[in-house]
């Protein structure tokens, strides 16, 4: 969603600004997504190979594909709920493909966009800000952010929507884009907030309610705390580029001027307090700060002298960030490691150890591979999610990691066996990497090969307390085994979604799952829908 760009097509009192342009072969939307087109093609073929956030859109696809169903994961971190990334785009994916998706999502994205941008007052030549657009929703995907695009695309639909006359279109699409990424969501909540401040109360009402009142009910359906890290520094292109746009903008932009500066006041607020929006906040600067500084350039509003300097300034500062991190991940996540393309002795070893009867600590790659390749056969420890991997395994990020430390932390999430791939580690995972080749004596070394060296704990904690055992996990339930009517810890996040059967309860145990059974026997936990009263 554009922050700026999108909502300079909204005059003062609300109405949509049109302008009247001669008539053209080829509109310039259209014009656009023609323009765009090949780099989807290269994306496909060639790009998108899984590594990066990629890796995380695979894995999601891979569980609904697996588990359409449930409503709780339990590959990573212990349990999260589906609908905390996203109620739609998972199924999506796992219906029509990831890259199918991708594409789709893209090029409706960029067709919106650019016809947002030709609803921009005063703005001459607009297929040059319209297929910057372009260029920046097609960066969002080549990083590997599929689910944001889904959103993305619904965002700007809901916004070229606003001011109609079908105010039902407007918030249905509102609606989709939470549902579709709750961070797309976040932010055209941002577009709301500044229309009303406005006084477009029509159309900001009509953004805003569908938008918090889906994040809302999925916040209560599914609870989910975690933290995404923010460096100060991270923050001062998107802080810039909103005090650029407030101050270098025409003046009768004065609904984008409100968005740019609801948008700074939110990045500053997001810098104080720790949430789990955290470095995500910059995708809207990514997405729309060059589209929306050369949209204004090239506005034919009258300003002072100096402003059109700024705003060429800023429009290449902006173009060179967002291509900049594009060419970063590409650089880093495209190439496919030896690792991560040599698993099935490592899956057949770690199956004969029976690993699959309590979690499995993989030391978390820079490109996150491991994260769906592993997780698909076992319960891991960690997976790719920085909120629950800040939450859930804070001495990662720190600084308390050690030898110590890292047992206690083993032990609290049931870990049986750890192990270590010949890549690179993530960087919160750099020093795990280095307290493993340390060998501490509770660890001991129990197969490898050129990629992989598994480990197993000494004596590690059980998944479920004494005496009931484990017989069979997958990513959405565990079996056990219960000689007698008693009251379990399972090391499980508590989750209201979770049941079971064999008259037995489940409840919540501080940081775990409460089982207090009936009767001996089996006993399946899961979270499928179809087993609420």
């Amino acid at each position: 969603m554009s922050p700026f760009m999108v909502v300079a097509s909204i005059s003062s009192d609300g109405s949509v600004a049109r302008r009247q342009r001669p008539p053209a072969s080829v509109p310039v939307p259209v014009g656009v997504v023609l323009a765009v087109l090949p780099l989807y093609g290269v994306w496909a073929l060639w790009l998108a190979t899984s590594g990066g956030d990629l890796a995380a859109q695979v894995a999601w696809a891979q569980f609904a594909r697996a588990y359409p169903d449930s409503a709780y994961n339990l590959s990573w971190y212990g349990g999260m709920h589906v609908a905390n990334y996203s109620l739609l785009v998972p199924h999506l994916m796992s219906w029509a493909g990831l890259r199918a998706v991708g594409v789709c999502a893209g090029l409706a994205a960029t067709w919106a966009v650019a016809a947002l941008v030709c609803r921009i007052r005063e703005v001459r030549a607009a297929f040059w800000p319209a297929l910057l657009g372009g260029v920046a929703v097609w960066c969002n995907i080549a990083s590997g952010r599929v689910t944001f695009a889904v959103g993305l695309a619904a965002a700007a639909l809901a916004v070229l929507w606003a001011t109609s006359a079908s105010v039902a279109r407007c918030a249905l699409a509102a609606g989709t884009a939470t549902a579709a990424s709750p961070l797309a969501g976040l932010f055209l909540c941002t577009v709301g907030v500044a229309l009303l401040l406005r006084r477009s109360s029509r159309a900001g009402w009509a953004l805003l309610l569908p938008a918090a009142g889906v994040q809302a009910a999925v916040t209560a359906a599914f609870p989910f705390w975690g933290e995404q890290p923010l460096p100060a520094p991270a923050a001062l292109v998107p802080l810039a580029a909103c005090v650029v746009a407030f101050a270098a903008a025409p003046h009768s932009w004065k609904t984008a001027r409100m968005t740019a500066a609801v948008y700074g006041a939110g990045t500053l607020a997001v810098c104080l307090l720790a949430g789990p929006v955290g470095s995500n906040i910059e995708r809207f600067a990514l997405v729309a700060g060059a589209p929306f500084m050369l949209a204004a350039r090239l506005s034919t509003a009258a300003r002072p002298w100096h402003r059109p300097a700024v705003l060429t300034a800023a429009t290449v500062l902006l173009s060179t960030w967002t291509l900049g991190k594009t060419a970063y991940d590409l650089r880093l996540y495209t190439p496919v490691p030896a690792w991560a393309s040599h698993t099935a002795p490592l899956t057949a070893a770690l199956h004969r150890m029976q690993a699959d009867r309590s979690r499995v600590e993989v030391v978390p790659a820079r490109d996150h591979r491991e994260a769906w390749i592993l997780g698909q056969d076992f319960h891991l420890a960690r997976g790719w999610n920085r909120q629950l991997d800040v939450t859930r395994g804070r001495l990662f990020y720190d600084g308390t990691l050690t030898a110590a430390t890292y047992r206690h932390w083993i032990d609290h999430w049931a870990v049986g066996h750890v192990v270590l791939h010949s890549g690179r580690p993530d960087g919160p995972a750099e020093a795990e990497a280095a307290l493993i080749r340390s060998r501490p004596p509770w660890l001991r070394k129990v197969w490898s090969d050129a990629h992989w060296t598994v480990y197993a704990v000494r004596d590690p904690a059980p998944l479920v307390s004494a005496p009931a055992r484990v017989l069979h996990v997958d990513g959405a339930t565990i079996t056990l085994a219960t000689d007698a009517p008693a009251t379990y810890t399972l090391r499980l996040p508590y989750s209201p979604w979770l049941r079971t059967d064999n008259g037995a309860r489940l409840g919540p145990d501080g940081d775990f799952t409460r089982l207090t059974t009936t009767r001996p026997g089996m006993n399946t936990i899961h979270s499928r829908y179809a087993s609420l009263p």
